[in-house]
């Protein structure tokens, strides 16, 4: 059954996925546009290799492709955004995994230190003085909502759809998180 362009590009991310389960390559390139940017731009705050992201994505894409008939979607409350994050950010363990076994670090290396989270570090790196101790301040719920609508420049929906959160929620969070901010840097 061929599907009109025009049926594609109204379909949510969910449809899609259903459309790619079918076998609709137009569907599954609708969905590699509208989620690859946002989906490398997350694999890229947790990974700085270029070839590693690249390879993840396509890693990704693939198992999409593949496995896209047991996405359960909204019947186990899921998003299709989700789903794909969960692929990728699995991908992207298995990577780091693999380039694990090539790389001996020295003993002393080996030693648990505890240190904390690379999103964190790449954070204050982006974002030092006082703005970053205005960050700092915030709670982790609405720091990561700023994070994603600010550093990553993600929309409302599309940070409402990575951190599993409803609009309004992200809304007032990110609301919030600005007042915050403001009192503390003013």
């Amino acid at each position: 059954m061929r599907r009109t362009r025009g049926a594609i590009e109204a379909a949510d991310e969910a449809g899609l996925v259903r459309l790619v389960a079918k076998g609709d390559r137009a569907a599954f390139e609708e969905l590699y546009r509208r989620t690859s940017p946002w989906l490398a731009l997350r694999l890229r705050r947790r990974c700085s290799d270029e070839q590693i992201v690249a390879e993840v994505l396509q890693e990704s894409y693939l198992a999409v492709w593949r496995a896209a008939g047991s996405f359960a979607g909204t019947a186990v409350d899921g998003s299709a955004a989700g789903w794909l994050w969960t692929i990728a950010a699995r991908r992207l363990v298995d990577a780091f995994r693999r380039r694990a076994r090539y790389v001996h670090p020295p003993p002393e290396a080996a030693e648990p230190v505890a240190a904390p989270a690379a999103e964190d570090e790449a954070l204050a790196g982006a974002v030092s003085g006082e703005l970053g101790s205005a960050l700092n301040t915030l709670a982790p719920e609405l720091r990561q909502v700023l994070q994603a609508m600010v550093l990553d420049g993600l929309s409302v929906r599309e940070t409402s759809v990575l951190l599993g959160l409803p609009e309004g929620t992200v809304k007032t969070r990110a609301r919030r998180a600005r007042i915050i901010m403001r009192e503390a840097l003013s």
